[in-house]
């Protein structure tokens, strides 16, 4: 039973021994099973504290401080399991930050005693790229959100943390002689992926994962339904990055360089193998066989292979693709998100219009001035 206790004078008048020591209004509830108590300076916020205890323990809202004296390496690994929502990449890869990141930061640490400070301290000290630190950060403040959808925290620490601001980089347009240089420097065995990447804007994943049932030459399509990523050593198949497939448009000079690799592969091969006909691997191929590559093209060195996809956007905008079909090809969740990325490409097109306009206008203005 709830009640509030007189820590200073007893019943019957006697002063106890913490007379005139401390807050003199003790609240005392049960919890658990448990006796809990807490002091007050006043009777009146005593009686408010107990009143706030039953309403949430009625409504199922009250949290428990010792659900909250865990250490937070106890609570990951339930946590990880309850992400049955996530892609199988995206699991991989928050497993990955989990052993390499937050557990050995965070898994000594009893939850209750975590303060936003704290919080901040531990992102301002991470060696990591700004964009790294925001996922992992991202990821850590989902599991404090869990933690209190499990009733262990009435407040979320990470509210209100400060993340470091990193300097946007461009994207980078090959033209197409540049796109031709760069396929003639990589090698016989992947020159067809450059002008495949360079023509379709697909991910790196994307191409990786492509095999002889999602191309048909015969309609200049490629279906785009899986992705491969590698994750803690594996390589792990899923959904593209939207979760929708989408089917993509070849062109003629690309469908006939894929004829030959198309024809006996059968519906499972690899469109796009390593030559040991296994998965390529992003950074495997990245550092020993595109950046070499790039040096010998005389490219930019800070190309990245995922600037094949922005060169992609840029060909498909300048040979007069509008925003929604550059949208479906890339497999953008909207075409207001393809704006936002490569808002600065379809400059030209405004102009173009403008130019188009004029020559609609230009005979009726000609009546008017005479």
């Amino acid at each position: 039973m709830a009640r509030v206790d007189d820590r200073w004078v007893l019943k019957d008048g006697t002063r106890t021994s913490l007379y005139g020591k401390g807050s003199r209004w003790q609240a005392v509830w049960t919890e658990a099973g448990r006796e809990r108590k807490k002091a007050f300076r006043t009777k009146d916020a005593a009686k408010a504290h107990l009143t706030n205890v039953d309403h949430n323990q009625r409504s199922g809202t009250y949290v428990s401080k010792d659900l909250g004296r865990v250490y937070i390496g106890d609570l990951l690994g339930p946590w990880f399991d309850s992400l049955v929502h996530l892609k199988p990449s995206t699991l991989a890869t928050t497993r990955t930050d989990i052993s390499a990141t937050i557990r050995p930061y965070w898994g000594e640490w009893v939850l209750a005693d975590v303060t936003r400070a704290d919080v901040q301290a531990w992102v301002a000290g991470m060696t990591k790229a700004p964009r790294t630190v925001e996922t992992i950060y991202g990821r850590f403040r989902n599991f404090l959100n869990w933690c209190i959808s499990e009733g262990r925290l009435q407040v979320n620490p990470a509210t209100g943390v400060n993340l470091p601001k990193g300097r946007k980089r461009e994207h980078i347009y090959l033209t197409v002689d540049q796109v031709r240089d760069l396929a003639q420097a990589i090698g016989k065995h992947d020159e067809d992926l450059v002008w495949f990447l360079a023509t379709t804007g697909l991910r790196f994943g994307e191409a990786a994962e492509l095999r002889g049932r999602d191309v048909d030459l015969r309609r200049l399509r490629v279906r785009v339904s899986r992705s491969v990523t590698e994750a803690d050593g594996k390589m792990v198949v899923g959904p593209p990055k939207n979760g929708e497939p989408r089917d993509v448009p070849l062109t003629t000079f690309v469908a006939e360089r894929l004829r030959t690799k198309v024809q006996g592969l059968g519906r499972d091969g690899l469109v796009f193998p390593t030559q040991r006909g296994k998965w390529m691997r992003s950074n495997n191929f990245k550092t020993r066989t595109y950046d070499p590559a790039v040096a010998v093209a005389g490219l930019p060195l800070d190309l990245w292979v995922h600037d094949l996809r922005h060169t992609a956007a840029s060909l498909a905008v300048h040979s007069g693709a509008s925003v929604k079909s550059v949208q479906r090809m890339l497999g953008h969740a909207s075409a207001a998100l393809t704006l936002d990325i490569y808002a600065g490409l379809f400059d030209q097109e405004l102009s173009d219009v403008a130019a188009r306009m004029d020559s609609l206008l230009a005979p009726h203005i000609q009546i008017c001035a005479s």
